[in-house]
């Protein structure tokens, strides 16, 4: 295994040894599950081992064959979720469900907002860098994440941006004109809302980091927050109520959408 591939999760290791388990129960060998799947041997070792991951079809192709009566399917549903960096598992499906979202990004934008090529470079600017079939898994998962912003029915959107991270051409002056007239499209949506602090700003506004507050089917207000790798889904209602009026008193020191959009169109327009 490539070293700067990530180490095999225990979800994986453990849908390999169910997958062992069934083909030493069928009395099959190795070489004789490839020759059924169009695997070689060294590949369903791999996949035993979690070393590999298996994709929907050979998940479901591989329990029919093994007699699994959907002991391996049931994964799969988890395995979606490993796309995602680890310390955003636990937001995902908060995320995915929320009716609205309040992000304050500081230092990169947000991924929901991120186009392909942006997004791509993020990842390829990783450090310690990771494999190609790493950057292609997680962009592939950011691209299929931003399916809340179509979502119906659509979730209320808000997102507060500093002006200053919109000025570092992250991945050369075509991907961030492109990125920046992405933003203008997204900011068109009716229930999407992006508000920039102004260079001008002099208030420490950053100063505990970017954060993002949602709002749960059953109006339960949840936070989260990350850096360094770590992250954090708080639930303890006093902390978020700060994080909500500490959210607000940021959204007030914005501009509002339309200069907002203005500000994003003068700076196209500079260049």
């Amino acid at each position: 295994m490539n070293s700067s591939e990530p180490l095999p999760s225990a979800l994986r290791r453990g849908l390999g040894a169910q997958l062992r388990t069934l083909r030493e129960k069928r009395g099959l060998s190795r070489q004789e599950l490839g020759g059924q799947t169009n695997f070689s041997p060294s590949t369903i070792g791999a996949f035993e081992r979690g070393e590999r991951s298996m994709d929907v079809g050979t998940i479901e192709t591989v329990d029919d064959l093994l007699g699994g009566q959907g002991l391996l399917k049931v994964v799969v549903p988890y395995l979606e979720e490993e796309r995602y960096a680890p310390q955003f598992r636990n937001f995902l499906p908060i995320e995915a469900k929320a009716v609205s979202l309040w992000v304050y990004s500081t230092h990169v934008l947000h991924g929901l907002l991120q186009t392909e090529a942006y997004a791509r470079q993020v990842f390829e600017d990783h450090w310690p860098p990771v494999g190609t079939k790493e950057i292609e898994r997680r962009l592939d998962a950011r691209l299929d994440r931003q399916a809340v912003l179509h979502r119906d029915p659509p979730p209320v959107l808000c997102f507060v941006l500093e002006e200053t991270f919109l000025l570092r051409k992250i991945g050369g002056e075509r991907v961030w004109r492109e990125q920046l007239e992405h933003l203008l499209e997204c900011g068109r949506l009716p229930y999407v809302s992006i508000q920039l602090v102004p260079l001008e700003c002099e208030v420490a506004l950053g100063s505990v980091g970017p954060m993002t507050i949602a709002e749960t089917p059953a109006h339960r207000m949840l936070g989260y927050v990350e850096g360094q790798g770590q992250s954090w889904v708080i639930s303890d209602r006093a902390v978020v109520s700060e994080m909500v009026q500490r959210h607000a008193n940021i959204r007030g020191m914005a501009l509002n959408p339309q200069d907002s959009a203005q500000r994003i169109e003068r700076l196209l327009g500079e260049q």
